[in-house]
């Protein structure tokens, strides 16, 4: 029995009302609410993103649907700190000479 770890990915929905917040649990697992910013972060598998995309922009009380961009982007670093990308800056402590009363 193999274990396959299955791609997953988040979908940001806006809302104008919180109030079907609950109606979104039947699309998946609802990862984070924003009652202040009005968005929820749902989960759920990656080849269902395109069909439930399309079911949630056709409900009514739904401004905008955005997929998570996270999975496209590549989170190794150490390659481009390597090719000298980010420049390390050593900076010492500040002076406050200007500042001090004698």
């Amino acid at each position: 029995m193999d274990f396959t770890v299955k791609p997953r990915r988040s979908l940001i929905v806006y809302l104008y009302s919180m109030k079907q917040v609950r109606q979104l649990k039947r699309f998946g697992l609802i990862q984070y609410q924003s009652r202040k910013q009005h968005y929820v972060v749902l989960y759920m598998d990656e080849h269902q993103i395109p069909a439930a995309t399309t079911k949630i922009k056709k409900l009514n009380f739904v401004r905008k649907v955005e997929p998570s961009y996270r999975p496209d982007v590549a989170m190794n670093f150490g390659e481009r700190v390597d090719q000298g990308f980010f420049k390390p800056t050593t900076t010492g402590a500040p002076d406050d000479d200007d500042d001090e009363e004698d």
